[in-house]
């Protein structure tokens, strides 16, 4: 899987380009998200998990850790476009109340600036 970055302003957009959110991946995503999280010009993080149709507990270990890191540097991460079968493990793993849900970019974005 690869994904696509995209700043602005105080915004860093991450888009996942892959089908599944798994092993094979979570380890450049935890990387992604703790040097993003460290960089002081990256602010919050929306990340676009519309292409996602697959998690495993791998791929949930590295959306808790971004939200573990951006949580502490009091930054938001919202998640957004999510598919049916993620929002679903979300459910199912009891984690749609930790984190923060959007249903597209733009109301994710609209979310960052109405609590800013």
């Amino acid at each position: 899987m690869k994904f696509e970055i995209e700043q602005d302003d105080n915004v860093t957009v991450m888009t996942l380009k892959g089908s599944k959110l798994d092993t094979k991946i979570a380890a450049e995503l935890k990387s992604q998200f703790i040097l993003l999280s460290k960089a002081g010009e990256s602010g919050h993080l929306i990340l676009d998990l519309g292409s996602v149709n697959f998690a495993d507990s791998s791929g949930l270990s590295a959306l808790l850790l971004a939200h573990r890191l951006y949580r502490d540097a009091d930054k938001k991460l919202i998640l957004c476009n999510m598919t049916d079968r993620v929002n679903k493990l979300l459910e199912i793993s009891q984690l749609t109340s930790v984190f923060t849900i959007s249903n597209d970019k733009t109301s994710a974005l609209e979310h960052i600036d109405a609590t800013a």
